[in-house]
C-alpha cells in the first residue's frame, strides 16, 4: 500500500493546516492517487474545532502510532521552497526508523523541493502576486522586497536570491526599486547572506523617500510569519502607521503554478516506476 504524503513543517495556525488539506484533496483529484497533508511537527497540537472537527496531523505524531502500522510506503512530496535540513536531515532519519521496524516490506522516496535550476514556475507564480498586490492597493511604480523566513543554510538562501534575481528582471517595468531581505537572522557574520533583514531595508527606503511598497511574501502558507496577524504584518506595522503605504501580497501555495509542480512531481513519480 503507497499513498502520497504532501509535507510542509507543520503549525499551529489553522489556516496554514486547513490550505493544506485544500491543496491535498486537489492533488488527489488530479492525480488519481491519494495525497495526504501532515506538518512534520505541531499540527496535531490544533483544536480539531478550529479544523472543521477534523484533528490536525504531524509526522512526528504519525510515525510513532499504530497508524504506521497501515501504510507499507510513503512517497513523500515536500511542499517547501528549497533544500531545508527538515526535509534532508529530519525526514530521511526519521522515516528510516519507520522503515527499519520492518525492513523487509517498508519503502519510502522523497520527492524534490519545489525549487528547481531551469524550471521558471516559481519566479512567474512569485511575480504574478505581486502584479496583483501592485494593482490591489493602486500603487503607481511602488518599491518591492522579497522576502522570506531567513535561514542558516546558504543553499537555502541561494533559492530566494535565484527566484529574486529572475523576478526583478521581470517585474523591473512596474517597480521603482526591488531587493530580496529576510524577516530575521541568526547573529554571526556567517549568516551575513540573509541580510538585509526586512525592517532595516523598509526603513532605508522610507528615509530616501519610498511610501508605497509591496512586501512580496516567500512563503507558502498562512502560518505565524506570514499570516494576517503574523510576524510580518508586526514589522510593517510601525512604517504604515507612520503612513507608509505597504502592501503585502499572498502567500505562494494557493498558486495555480505551485500546484502544477507539485502535480507533475507525483506524474515523474509514478513514471519512474514504470521504467524497466
Amino acid at each position: 500500500m503507497m499513498e502520497y504524503f504532501l509535507i510542509d513543517n507543520g503549525s499551529l495556525r489553522p489556516g496554514s493546516v486547513l490550505q493544506m488539506r485544500k491543496i491535498a484533496q486537489e492533488l488527489s483529484q488530479s492525480s488519481g492517487h491519494r495525497v495526504r497533508p501532515f506538518g512534520l511537527m505541531h499540527s496535531h497540537k490544533i483544536d480539531p474545532n478550529r479544523l472543521d472537527g477534523e484533528p490536525g496531523v504531524s509526522m512526528q505524531e504519525f510515525l510513532s502510532s499504530p497508524q504506521a502500522d497501515t501504510i507499507d510506503e510513503i512517497r513523500a512530496l515536500p511542499f517547501f521552497l528549497g533544500p531545508s535540513l527538515a526535509i534532508t536531515d529530519w525526514l530521511p532519519e526519521n522515516l528510516q526508523l519507520w522503515k527499519d521496524k520492518q525492513a523487509e516490506t517498508r519503502k519510502f522516496r522523497i520527492l524534490k523541493p519545489l525549487y528547481q535550476p531551469g524550471d521558471d514556475r516559481l519566479v512567474r507564480a512569485i511575480s504574478e502576486l505581486c502584479h496583483r498586490a501592485v494593482i490591489r492597493a493602486g500603487f503607481t511604480l511602488p518599491y518591492v522586497a522579497l522576502v522570506d523566513h531567513g535561514t542558516p543554510l546558504p543553499e537555502v538562501n541561494q533559492v530566494r536570491e535565484n527566484v529574486g534575481s529572475e523576478m526583478e528582471k521581470m517585474i523591473s517595468s512596474v517597480v521603482s526599486g526591488f531587493s530580496t531581505c529576510a524577516m530575521e537572522r541568526r547573529p554571526g557574520p556567517q549568516y551575513d547572506f540573509n541580510d538585509p533583514l526586512l525592517e532595516n531595508l523598509l526603513s532605508r527606503w522610507v528615509a530616501d523617500g519610498a511610501r508605497e511598497i509591496v512586501v512580496s511574501q516567500f512563503f507558502l502558507l498562512p502560518g505565524r510569519h506570514a499570516g494576517p496577524d503574523g510576524d510580518l504584518a508586526e514589522i510593517c506595522q510601525p512604517f504604515e502607521k507612520n503612513g507608509v503605504r505597504i502592501e503585502r501580497s499572498e502567500n505562494l501555495g494557493d498558486h495555480s503554478l505551485i500546484k502544477d509542480i507539485l502535480l507533475e512531481r507525483i506524474r515523474t513519480d509514478l513514471q519512474s516506476d514504470e521504467k524497466p
